[in-house]
């Protein structure tokens, strides 16, 4: 059998081949089928035997949805050979519906609105993941953007940015101004402690 780069310069040059033979004939089902086997992509991906089953049920002519499940497994089995995280178009509807209902609420970086803090320096614009996600769970690249999205909806679960290293900030007692306070003093900030001289109503020493 051979290498995975092999595997990946066939499926190129299986690509470029189109429209001869053309998306959905028996040729481009067999090589799929192929390259599924090799890459046991039906073991990670949930999509994968229903979408080489109706790939295997397209008659001639061809149109839109040979054209669509074809793009859906050059997507699945790319993923398997770049070791990309699966993704069931289940998953992804839920991701890109988060993506709707939190997208305009996501904190921004650098001064520009729609800049996406990744961590480790990386950036996204919500315009470009929002137009991504519109492609749907079939389009090229679908399992690389639901990566990036499960990374933002980690990172900012609640709409605010991490704190930094992920450890949250010592919370800060509400000493007064210009107080200094020794151990025999409560805490200045409590109703209950009796005014001071450095108080209004305090009286004098």
């Amino acid at each position: 059998m051979s290498g995975r780069g092999g595997w990946t310069r066939r499926l190129d040059k299986l690509q470029a081949a189109l429209p001869d033979p053309p998306a959905g004939s028996p040729y481009w089902h067999d090589s799929f089928a192929r390259l599924g086997y090799a890459f046991r992509v039906g073991d990670r991906e949930p999509d994968y035997a229903a979408a080489i089953r109706a790939y295997g049920e397209l008659r001639p002519p061809y149109g839109d949805e040979a054209q669509r499940l074809h793009g859906h497994l050059c997507e699945l089995i790319g993923r398997a050979a770049d070791k990309t995280m699966p993704c069931s178009t289940a998953e992804f509807a839920v991701l890109a519906a988060w993506l709707a209902d939190h997208g305009d609420a996501l904190p921004t970086v650098n001064g520009w609105k729609k800049d996406l803090d990744l961590g480790d320096g990386a950036t996204t614009t919500l315009s470009d993941l929002t137009w991504r996600a519109g492609q749907g769970p079939t389009a090229a690249g679908s399992g690389k953007l639901a990566e990036t999205i499960r990374t933002v909806r980690t990172r900012y679960a609640d709409g605010a940015p991490p704190p930094p290293g992920g450890v949250p900030a010592a919370p800060v007692r509400g000493w007064m101004p210009s107080v200094v306070r020794d151990d025999g003093e409560g805490d200045l900030s409590d109703p209950q402690r009796p005014p001071s001289i450095d108080q209004p109503g305090g009286g004098t020493r």
